[in-house]
């Protein structure tokens, strides 16, 4: 028996928390966040107001980084030494489950994708991914030896199984791996009624050995935990903290801007002088009474002079105009979205109404983040790949390679867009005008995914060896063209001849010039005999 999984150290639950609340920013899961920061940055009187109807419709948090998870938007290229059959393991799903684990892998600065072989045989025999976003992951222990990837953990995750009764029910379980000790680990665990962890693994597996091991006997870690960069330690949740706070914080700014663009239609009126009528009395959660009066632009309100003389009502004017609001929170987003590793240049802001507080990401800022991810995501794939080999090999009779450097992946690089196109094919003509740039060069700069001058070099002999095979293949056409043009030609001639003589009006030297036409068009030679008379 163990103790609840709330009973963590510190750091792991600091960690759990904050990985949590970044996937709940990505899913739009928020609110309740959003609703905790109103309440730290307003009086209660104020806040219960806000909270009320908090804005949702600012997550720069979500914005930018979805723009940035491009990686996978195709799918990779892989390759392997005398390896043609992938289908084992490159499934149809892989890659855009890729997607989202690009998506969480950015946004929370680590994801695990889980591997599975299929236990029945009556479904496809390939392996199955699962993307985990790691605030389930309750507990995460590094190998020794390599302090970026994980030996052993524990995976909240949600079961069906059948209770007492027979009835499917859900519960909570908590799955352990562990290849880190002399004998491999696995355990299912679920929650007593006193809260404490106890082992149900037999509920769910009819043997006690360990579910997954290679074709040589080694237990398989079937977890590949892919980082959002190169580093030395499990964890990095820190990082981007800038951009989830602000993030909340805008939505705060947004929500009381709101509040400020109803009240400037309906302006906060005074009364001088002047009885107001009786209010209503409310309690707020902090055991504080506040009166209001429920009050709209068709309401007529009743005031009673407190003297003889006459009372009057003034009007506040509006603390900040609401456009003046909107700027400013849009200069507040394009601030943040800095935190998310992107240069000022790479960020395209609409400065029209209609963009709202929108925060475009160039692509070229798109494209130097899909550079900078690119070695990380392929480590990551790599040992994927390898994992999903040995599962595939020792399940599935396959005999593929299962060394991670034996697979090469090349990623799909973002091209250009059509403005970006046209202006750098008008800049390289006129600098290839003024003989500064070489047809290397102009190739590289118009294709982004050749990354070396050979590279460049094999594109442009490519070219010329298909422009060269369809130059021949043109003139065979035309040959072939003019042969056919000749031989209806003397079709013709022949079809003329013979109406001459079934008609027997024969032209002697009409006849003469016709034969010796078609012989020349069926490429006999030019002196032919005569014909003698009588012969036809």
């Amino acid at each position: 028996m163990m103790s609840s999984y709330d009973d963590q150290d510190r750091e792991t639950y600091d960690r759990r928390q904050e990985q949590l609340l970044r996937e709940r920013m990505l899913d739009g899961r928020h609110e309740n966040d959003i609703i905790s920061e109103i309440m730290k940055d307003y009086a209660p009187e104020i806040a219960m107001e806000l909270t009320l109807n908090p804005d949702l419709s600012e997550n720069t948090f979500r914005m930018v980084l979805s723009q940035l998870a491009v990686s996978y938007d195709e799918a990779p290229m892989v390759s392997a030494d005398d390896v043609e059959d992938f289908d084992a393991i490159i499934t149809p799903e892989i890659w855009p489950k890729m997607q989202q684990r690009d998506l969480i892998t950015r946004g929370l600065r680590e994801c695990f994708v889980r591997l599975d072989w299929p236990s029945s045989d009556s479904v496809v025999q390939e392996v199955r991914y699962r993307v985990i976003a790691p605030g389930h992951i309750v507990k995460c222990i590094a190998l020794e030896g390599q302090p970026d990837r994980p030996g052993c953990l524990t995976e909240r995750r949600m079961r069906t199984r059948l209770d007492e009764a027979g009835k499917p029910i859900r519960v909570e379980t908590f799955e352990t791996w562990d290849i880190t000790k002399e004998e491999p680990v696995f355990m299912i665990e679920e929650l007593d009624e006193r809260g404490d962890r106890v082992d149900r693994t037999g509920l769910y597996l009819d043997s006690d050995e360990y579910p997954y091991r290679d074709d040589e006997g080694a237990p398989i870690f079937p977890y590949v935990m892919y980082h959002a960069q190169m580093q030395d330690r499990l964890w990095d949740y820190k990082a981007g903290i800038e951009l989830v706070r602000g993030t909340l914080r805008l939505a705060v700014g947004f929500t009381s801007w709101w509040d400020a663009y109803s009240n400037s239609a309906n302006p906060q009126r005074v009364a001088i002088d002047l009885d107001l009528p009786a209010g209503q009395a409310q309690t707020l959660s902090q055991s504080r009474n506040v009166e209001t009066i429920t009050a709209g632009p068709k309401t007529i309100l009743k005031f009673s002079s407190q003297r003889d003389g006459t009372g009057r009502i003034d009007t506040y004017p509006p603390g900040l105009s609401p456009m003046d609001g909107i700027n400013a929170l849009r200069a507040y987003a394009e601030r943040l979205a800095i935190f998310a590793g992107l240069n000022p240049g790479d960020l395209v802001a609409s400065g029209s109404p209609q963009s709202g507080i929108s925060i475009i990401v160039s692509r070229d800022g798109q494209r130097r983040a899909q550079a900078k991810a690119e070695p990380v995501n392929r480590l990551g794939d790599q040992q994927l790949l390898s994992i999903a080999a040995r599962l595939a090999n020792a399940y599935g009779g396959q005999s593929l390679p299962t060394d991670e450097r034996a697979y090469t992946i090349e990623y799909a690089q973002m091209g250009l867009s059509e403005t970006e196109r046209k202006t750098l094919i008008e800049n390289l003509d006129r600098e290839a005008g003024l003989g500064l740039v070489s047809r290397v060069t102009m190739v590289r700069e118009l294709h982004p995914g050749l990354d070396s001058d050979e590279a460049a070099l094999a594109f442009l002999v490519a070219q010329k060896q298909h422009e060269n095979m369809l130059a021949d293949a043109l003139g065979e056409l035309e040959v072939e063209e003019e042969d056919d043009a000749d031989i209806d030609g003397a079709l013709m001639e022949i079809s003329a001849a013979r109406e001459m003589i079934r008609s027997g009006s024969v032209d002697r030297a009409a006849l003469d010039e016709a034969l010796l036409a078609i012989v020349a068009e069926l490429g006999g030679d030019d002196d032919q005999p005569d014909i003698e008379d009588g012969e036809e």
